[in-house]
Order: structure tokens, then C-alpha cells, then sequence
């Protein structure tokens, strides 16, 4: 079961419609007391649940979660247990500085908290992917192996293992469903690992490769024309629909790609 409480609403102006965000505790189904921060995008909107790399938090999102926000997304982006402001599980405290495979897998209870918690606040249940960075691309990846209602993953920056938490196999497994694979040249295990990642993909795989060194979100801010294609990718996909397209009945795609 998962718990949830409201924080305060923090208002953001921007070049095109008023963006709002607002922070949250979802309580985990194995008693972590997560933070979150929620983008809405209105009811029925495609979702975007966000997972972050080792030792950062949900804030290195924000400008994509708000860039996301204005494209149409409803997003949610949390610190991952033992993270930032989730470092309490059953009244103790817990640090991702000690934690080994298992702790790392009960990770992917966070990724089904976020994701219920989006869902319950309006985003399309059918239309809400993934989108990792590092370890978090791991996590998402496995994740959605386990979860056939996730219709795509962005992975940015993943490995085929990073702290026992590996990626071939589970690639193989998550069968038909498209994948986004996201690496700078210069970051040399992430790019051989998504070289490997593209070959063994049974279902629709796309790499994009950028230059230079950046890893996991900060690839984002190296190559900003990587956030826009991230939304060209996924709109076939998930969406979000213009109103043209909802008439015609054109645009998301989630089961034909």
C-alpha cells in the first residue's frame, strides 16, 4: 500500500503556461519514507516517472522535469532511498553508501510508489513511462521487466552492471517494448554498454550517442537538443496528443511501435 501526503504548492513562471510544482511524501510498500516532487500537466496527460543516479537527487531533474511539464507531461521526479531527503525506512535511517545488490533492487519499490502516485494524481495510466540516468536507467530498466503496464524506458547513461544491478539480460526480457538509449562517446563504459545493449534488443531500440564525457543528467545539460529529442521519441509512443490528433485519432502509439 502506498501512502501519500501533500506538501506546498510552489508556483514557477515561464514563457508559456504557468507551471506549478509542489513536493510530496509517498511512503513505500516496504515502509521508506520517500521524497518526491510532482510536475502536473493536468488530467489524462502522459506520465514521466524519474530515477536518478547514485549519490544525486530528484532536484538534478528539475529543468528537465519543467521543460517536460510544458511539453505535456504530467512528472514525477523522487530521491531514491537512502538518498537526499529518503534516508528513513521503518523509523531508521539508511544511506546508499552501504548498500548492497538487494538494497539497491529494493529500489524498484520506490519506481512502483512514484509511479502510483502520478497515476493516482491524473497522469494517463497506459501513457506513463520511465526515465532513467545511470544507475537509475538500471533501475528503470529492471523495473519495467517487472511491470508489462510501462510502455517505454529512456535509459541515459546506463551499464550493463552497476552495483549488481545489470541490464543484458533484462533487456532480452522486456521483449517488444521501445527503449531510448542515451550516452556521450567519451563515457566509455556507458557507451560500450549501450553498443551491447542496442544489439541484443529484441524490440524497438534507438541510440542516440553525443560528444564529450557527460554522464547521467549532466548529459542533458552538455547536449541540450537531447531533452527535445527525448520528447520527439517518446510522442508517438505516449504522447501528449494535440487536439487535432485526438479528432483524427492519431498520435500515441504506445502499442504499435
Amino acid at each position: 500500500m502506498v501512502l501519500l501526503a501533500f506538501g506546498l504548492f510552489s508556483c514557477h513562471k515561464s514563457a508559456g503556461p504557468a507551471q506549478t510544482r509542489r513536493d510530496v511524501s509517498i511512503t513505500t510498500a516496504d515502509g521508506v519514507s520517500m521524497a518526491a516532487t510532482l510536475y502536473p500537466a493536468g488530467p489524462g496527460a502522459p506520465g514521466l516517472v524519474l530515477v536518478h543516479a547514485l549519490g544525486s537527487t530528484r532536484l538534478a531533474w528539475d529543468h528537465f522535469a519543467l521543460k517536460a511539464q510544458q511539453a505535456g507531461y504530467s512528472v514525477l521526479a523522487f530521491d531514491i532511498r537512502g538518498h537526499g531527503q529518503s534516508t528513513s525506512q521503518n523509523r531508521s535511517q539508511i544511506t546508499y553508501r552501504n548498500f548492497t545488490t538487494e538494497d539497491w533492487l529494493g529500489a524498484l519499490n520506490d519506481i512502483d510508489a512514484a509511479r502510483t502516485f502520478l497515476i493516482n494524481s491524473g497522469a494517463d495510466p497506459t501513457n506513463t513511462a520511465i526515465v532513467g540516468a545511470s544507475i537509475g536507467a538500471n533501475l528503470a530498466l529492471n523495473y519495467a521487466v517487472k511491470t508489462p503496464g510501462v510502455p517505454a524506458i529512456v535509459m541515459i547513461s546506463p551499464g550493463l552492471d552497476y552495483k549488481g544491478v545489470t541490464t543484458r539480460a533484462k533487456l532480452v526480457e522486456l521483449g517488444e517494448r521501445p527503449v531510448l538509449l542515451m550516452t556521450s562517446t567519451g563515457d566509455s563504459y556507458s557507451a560500450a554498454s549501450c553498443s551491447t545493449l542496442k544489439q541484443v534488443a529484441p524490440g524497438h531500440c534507438e541510440l542516440r550517442e553525443y560528444a564529450g564525457t557527460a554522464h547521467g543528467t549532466d548529459l542533458l545539460d552538455a547536449a541540450p537538443a537531447a531533452i527535445e529529442q527525448i520528447f520527439v521519441w517518446l510522442k508517438p509512443i505516449i504522447g501528449p496528443q494535440t487536439k487535432n490528433e485526438q479528432k483524427t485519432g492519431t498520435g500515441s502509439l504506445s502499442s504499435a511501435v
